[in-house]
């Protein structure tokens, strides 16, 4: 590690042990001087966005306004007056529980995959909740890297946001919270102390039930398949079709395909030619190959490296692969039961991160509830999840932000007397107190609402219900046969 970096690292903590960042006024002149400054820079930053990604033109517009976008979400998150608001409620006798502060400073070790997006997320939750940070952008053939490094050091206080060129000691990141979304951190730099928001590798599913429209599942998962080179981390791993959907599917499929790649084609610039190809896709691609070979797999359309591949043993590899591929994966499943077996067992791995559930809403509700996953989303893949790396584990996920203020915060509640405080010296010290809790202790617990026992229940509320339906009419015609033979008896007999 060189001098220079050292220098960060101090100017940094000490920022940190000032609270600089704490001051709301400074952080949203922040975010308003870093927001000027990439825009100032836009041109550069598409131009580097489809070399460093290998993206199209429209393609690197979108990481870049979703970068934008997020910045923006941060920033009008901030509120003066309801900061000063809890910043002095204890002073004016009101209690703040659910105070939180921000942690001293954060580490981001930024994505493989949409750099510019990956570090501009992490770096303004980080803003918005007053954390400073370092942000690691290595010295590399890549543009984004140098232009981040640039607009940083332009934009905002060196003092309490730093940029270095290589790993911190073990020491230094024992302090911080680490963003580290492709788990770059090696074993040795990782302490028990830390706080690491880490992605796991999870595998994104689609599945399309018999009930599905079929056009819109199609559309959505080539979408997300082919967009940004394979390389979305919530692009569609593998889709589980229904069997009697299954060659309706792969027509649409194909059909989706041939329209993505004429427009790729009409829209394809010089700029992106030069991107490189990824050795992730090239073992991907191997591994196809190796399972077509073995006849457990087999391509229906194009190639192994932009097609489809229908998986046919469910013993091959290629159903719980995580692929960056230009290939979408397919598969059937028999029934709701038999998907839910094939990713809901626990040696399902990697873990189902989106589960994208083509499906009535009954259907829908069926699958989501019994295949774990980190979100589930019902006839649709949303487009802002594509860009960036996946949430951090054990976070929910947002589709306004990708990284929250409350992952850079830790909770500190302040608390003031309420009618429901029991004062210590009071319970602890006078016998009738203790006498009166435990008697409030030992009530019943309220009712549930359930029914008592012996009443009726659904089953014989239905059969009660079917004999109704279903003896009524026999029993009106029969008094209506009994009362006309009654009345024509009786004009036999009484008529003159």
């Amino acid at each position: 590690m060189d001098e220079s970096q050292n220098v960060v690292f101090t100017r940094v903590q000490s920022a940190a042990i000032d609270g600089r960042m704490k001051t709301l006024r400074i952080r949203q002149r922040l975010f308003q001087s870093l927001s000027k400054n990439l825009v100032q820079y836009r041109d550069a930053f598409l131009e580097a966005t489809q070399i460093d990604d290998g993206c199209s033109k429209h393609e690197a517009q979108i990481t870049f306004a979703a970068s934008l976008i997020e910045l923006r979400n941060h920033y009008n998150a901030l509120n003066l007056k309801t900061d000063l608001e809890l910043e002095y409620s204890v002073a004016k006798g009101k209690g703040n529980e659910a105070r939180r502060v921000p942690i001293d400073i954060t580490y981001i070790i930024p994505d493989s995959f949409a750099v510019l997006f990956s570090v501009l997320s992490a770096l303004s939750a980080v803003i918005e909740a007053g954390s400073c940070a370092v942000v690691e952008l290595e010295n590399t053939v890549q543009k984004i890297p140098a232009l981040l490094r640039r607009c940083i050091s332009e934009s905002l206080d060196q003092d309490a946001i730093g940029v270095v060129s290589s790993r911190a000691s073990a020491d230094f990141l024992s302090k911080c919270v680490v963003v580290d979304p492709a788990q770059k951190l090696a074993s040795t730099e990782i302490s028990s102390s830390h706080r690491i928001l880490s992605s796991p590798i999870s595998q994104n599913i689609a599945v399309v039930d018999r009930t599905a429209d079929v056009q819109i599942a199609a559309e959505e998962v080539v979408a997300s398949r082919l967009a940004f080179g394979g390389r979305s981390r919530y692009a569609v791993d593998i889709v589980m079709v229904n069997e009697f959907h299954a060659g309706e599917l792969t027509k649409a499929v194909i059909q989706a395909m041939e329209r993505y790649q004429a427009t790729a084609n009409e829209t394809e610039t010089s700029i992106r030619s030069k991107s490189f190809k990824s050795s992730s896709r090239t073992l991907d691609n191997a591994a196809i190959d190796k399972e077509v070979r073995s006849k457990k797999a087999k391509v229906v359309y194009g190639n192994s490296e932009t097609g489809i591949v229908e998986i046919l043993d469910r013993t091959s590899s290629l159903l719980h692969r995580k692929s960056s591929a230009r290939v979408l994966m397919l598969s059937q499943f028999s029934s709701l039961d038999d998907v839910i077996d094939v990713f809901s067992s626990e040696s399902q791995k990697p873990s189902v991160g989106a589960l994208y559930l083509f499906a009535a809403p009954r259907e829908a509700k069926y699958l989501s509830q019994y295949i774990p996953s980190q979100a589930s989303f019902v006839n649709h893949i949303p487009a802002q999840l594509l860009v960036g790396p996946t949430v951090p584990q054990g976070y929910p996920i947002s589709l306004a932000i990708r990284y929250s203020r409350a992952m850079f915060e830790y909770p500190s509640p302040q608390i003031t007397p309420n009618a429901r405080t029991h004062l210590a010296s009071k319970i602890l010290n006078d016998p009738t107190q203790a006498a009166f809790l435990l008697s409030v202790a030992q009530k019943p617990l309220k009712p549930t609402g359930q029914e008592p026992p012996g009443a009726w229940g659904f089953f014989e509320q239905g059969m009660i219900l079917s004999a109704f339906v279903y003896l009524l009419p026999i029993v009106g015609v029969s008094l209506f046969g009994i009362g006309y033979a009654g009345l024509f008896g009786y004009r036999k007999v009484f008529s003159p």
